[in-house]
């Protein structure tokens, strides 16, 4: 048998296949009448909602959690939201009913004959954990003072009574269901993200002019003509000026208890191989010009300077943010490291609660092996701005923990395990950096935070491209080439558009159970396999009557249209084949199959584990990016 009929035949059997599979689904929507299922425990639903932080603080400060939980037709799974508004969003999210079918039944955490009250900061706390209700039999208090971890709640009750008592106590007002949906509370989500970006940007810009403003101080103390040591000139300098220290190489370990700016034009300045090199612990201070090494190789510690803590997080805090640093600072404020160079077996900087810092055009050169060094940076508990730098080696590029507000742009990442590590950290923004060679990942949000903006990243020849987790984040313009999976979505109710995955093994990843995301306008060329889907209902990659590129899901009658006349499933054992096989081409305008493809999008839970992107475009959504994906020289900013 020749080679093309061999294709032909593999082809002709894979439509076999399907169409067996689809006589066998014929009928998978099955209407369960007027029966409605018991609730089960919170821990046995899938979940969505508020951020793992926010979840582990409010447990820890003894909060409770108001929850609903949703039983959907045609899903398998109980879903269960933590806070009532975000289930009034996934109800109302148009793609619901094609995706779940429609609500079977929808409970509350009942809070009735709880005790329930508002602490003196507003906390929700009760005598015992609530019960459940039926959404339609409750009573909803609105507008109160009550609280989780900051975050403003509903509190359900399935008496009418005990919902007016908490209302008298705490505030607001009692609605029923009805009147919660038609004005529901307002839930930050991928779109609101979107608009922030340019906020989060100008942030950023005011925040780099502060720190900036440390550089103008005038010079005080010269080192080697009014002090010996760098050590004994800070000692020497009046606050709030700066201490020049002249090209030449320095060995000692500084301490900097004053408002000061180090400036070191041509400075080499080693820490013999034990401990940090510069240890901050004052305000508004300033580092530049230095080329820093002689770090020691401590990469956690025993301690961490958390002695004592009963936060949540304080193993975290002494096993991350304890180790060795070429310049570290805690529990001080406006911190401006700029142009310094460093040679590092550990951390590069290390920031534990330094809100207002600013790490600017340093290079860091930290171990071959990602697993015998640490962080290019490190920011622990507060926002941090981080750019026009250039990180290599060690383990991550930045690291942070709980650090929201944080920006990370125009860097350059290579030969890490990650460039940008963000735990526990919502509301930051990933944008325009360039990672190389990572064991693991050029971006990856993980512990589900929410509010992260990763936009205009380029990644390429890594084990992993961008790798996104959480919720209510928007992902946009990136680029990933020549990666094990270019995209993995973890997140739910994220927003992912205007990427292009170009020459990957896989393109883009659905990972997540629940299918709350927008996948739209985004462009799939060359990949092995354009994109996967891990269990549950199917998953709809199309949004107001666009989709996304996908290279091979072309048709013959295009006509200058921008979508294509018939949908596109890169699950599809054939579909996923076009850009691969010519015999999937000739097969995939068979009537047979165009009958089916019919079908795909009209009946919920058709084809688990699946994709299918109902209006496919003609053509790329992005050629310009898409241009500098296909130019390995096009490596983006800082590269």
């Amino acid at each position: 048998m020749k080679s093309g009929d061999t294709r032909t035949w593999q082809a002709t059997a894979v439509v076999c296949s399907v169409l067996l599979l689809a006589a066998s689904l014929g009928a998978f929507a099955v209407d369960l009448g007027s029966a409605r299922p018991n609730p089960v425990a919170y821990e046995d639903t899938v979940k969505l909602g508020l951020a793992a932080e926010t979840e582990q603080v409010a447990e820890h400060e003894g909060a409770s959690i108001p929850r609903v939980e949703v039983f959907y037709s045609q899903y398998r799974y109980v879903v269960g939201y933590t806070g009532v508004g975000q289930a009034l969003s996934a109800l109302d999210d148009p793609g619901r009913e094609q995706q779940f079918g429609y609500p079977l039944a929808v409970y509350a955490s009942d809070y009735a004959g709880r005790s329930p009250r508002c602490a003196n900061d507003g906390t929700l706390v009760t005598t015992t954990n609530p019960d459940w209700v039926s959404v339609t039999e409750a009573q909803f208090v609105v507008g109160s003072d009550a609280q989780v971890a900051g975050h403003p709640v509903v509190v359900p009750f399935s008496s009418p009574a005990d919902a007016a008592a908490f209302a008298d106590d705490c505030g607001g007002r009692v609605v029923d269901w009805e009147t919660l949906r038609r004005d529901p509370p307002t839930v930050t989500g991928a779109t609101g993200v979107k608009s922030q970006v340019d906020d989060r940007r100008t942030s950023a810009d005011r925040r780099v002019d502060m720190a900036q403003s440390l550089l103008d101080r005038e010079v005080s103390v010269v080192v080697g003509r009014d002090a010996p040591t760098i050590q004994a000139a800070v000692e020497t300098a009046p606050p709030n000026t700066t201490v020049l220290v002249p090209g030449g190489r320095y060995e000692e370990h500084v301490v900097v208890n004053r408002s000061l700016t180090l400036r070191g034009p041509g400075a080499r300045l080693s820490g013999g191989g034990n401990g940090t090199v510069i240890d901050v612990r004052a305000d508004d201070v300033a580092v530049t010009g230095f080329a820093i090494s002689g770090v020691g190789n401590a990469t956690r510690a025993t301690n961490g300077g958390v002695e004592g803590s009963t936060d949540w997080d304080a193993q975290i805090q002494r096993g991350y943010g304890g180790g060795d640093a070429a310049v570290a600072a805690t529990n001080v404020s406006r911190l401006y490291v700029r142009n310094v160079t460093v040679d590092t077996p550990s951390n590069g900087v290390l920031l534990r609660r330094v809100p207002g810092a600013v790490v600017d055009d340093i290079a860091v050169n930290g171990s071959a092996e990602w697993l015998d060094g640490f962080m290019g940076v490190i920011a622990m508990n507060d926002a941090v701005v981080v750019q026009d730098s250039r990180i290599t080696g060690g383990r991550d590029g930045v690291y942070l923990h709980r650090a929201p507000g944080t920006v990370v742009r125009n860097n350059t990442f290579l030969d890490q395990r990650f460039g940008v590590h963000l735990m526990y950290t919502s509301e930051t923004l990933v944008a325009d950096n360039v990672a190389r060679g990572q064991e693991a990942s050029g971006v990856v949000v993980m512990t589900r935070p929410s509010g992260n903006a990763v936009v205009g990243n380029d990644v390429r020849h890594a084990n992993g491209g961008i790798f996104v987790g959480g919720s209510h984040s928007y992902v946009a313009d990136n680029v990933a080439v020549d990666t094990d999976r270019g995209m993995v979505a973890y997140a739910t109710q994220t927003t992912f558009e205007g990427n292009v995955l170009y020459e990957n093994r896989v393109g883009f990843a659905a990972s997540t159970v629940v299918p709350s995301n927008r996948v739209v306008a985004n462009d799939f060329v060359g990949n092995d396999r354009h994109a996967t889907a891990g269990p549950g209902p199917l998953r709809i990659f199309t949004h107001e009557g666009r989709g996304n590129y996908w290279e091979g899901a072309y048709d013959t009658s295009l006509d200058g249209d921008v979508t294509l006349d018939r949908a596109y499933s890169p699950t599809d054992p054939l579909d996923r084949r076009l850009h691969r096989t010519d015999a999937a081409v000739t097969l995939s305008s068979a009537p047979t199959i165009r009958g089916l493809r019919a079908l795909r999008g009209t009946t919920p839970g058709f084809r688990k584990a699946s994709i299918v992107d109902t209006a496919p475009l003609a053509r790329p959504a992005n050629p310009e990016l898409l241009a500098n994906a296909r130019n390995e020289t096009a490596t983006g900013a800082g590269a």
